[in-house]
């Protein structure tokens, strides 16, 4: 293979996603593929990068928290964010969405798909794997877990002071 391309399936690989989540990763990024013929494909086309445009996922991936090489565990030790969102603030203002994403615009997007009103209250730097501790604690008093992630909370205000308290006990990542 040319040298001067890394294919979707090898550059997948090193970063322990599959195929379809690397692609989807990549064009969100704005990167483009190329397609090329390799004797693993064994002369067929197969989408490939430029060794410079995978050598810059690969940094990519690495400053946003994630661990090369090891799949299942990119995601799960990443660094990101913890959000709330007000689900339908117009009509539910206390039903809440809790979670963690490393991309909270994207998220809220596509909360936005099923809740086109939903709204961003607040959000804190946050490892993946304290998310169940943060919202644990967040929602220990006066929220209802209505369904994954989303709960009926009596006061959004002592719900972010809750956060924010949790947050301050924790180490600093940034």
């Amino acid at each position: 293979m040319n040298e001067n391309f890394v294919t979707l399936k090898d550059l997948a690989q090193e970063l322990g996603l599959d195929r379809s989540n690397l692609r989807k990763y990549v064009l969100s990024h704005g990167f483009e593929f190329a397609q090329v013929r390799t004797p693993e494909s064994r002369g067929q086309m197969t989408l490939a990068l430029t060794t410079e445009d995978a050598e810059t996922i690969r940094e990519m991936r690495a400053r946003e928290g994630f661990v090369l090489g090891k799949i299942g565990t990119g995601s799960g030790s990443g660094n990101g964010w913890f959000y709330i969102i007000q689900v339908v603030p117009d009509l539910a203002p206390n039903r809440i969405k809790l979670g963690f994403s490393t991309n909270v615009d994207a998220r809220l997007q596509a909360h936005r798909t099923a809740a086109p009103t939903a709204s961003l209250i607040e959000t804190w730097v946050c490892k993946r794997t304290w998310e169940r501790a943060a919202m644990d604690s967040a929602t220990k008093t006066d929220c209802q877990l209505i369904a994954n992630e989303v709960f009926e909370c009596g006061d959004i205000d002592n719900l972010v002071s809750r956060c924010e308290q949790f947050f301050a006990l924790m180490p600093d990542i940034a």
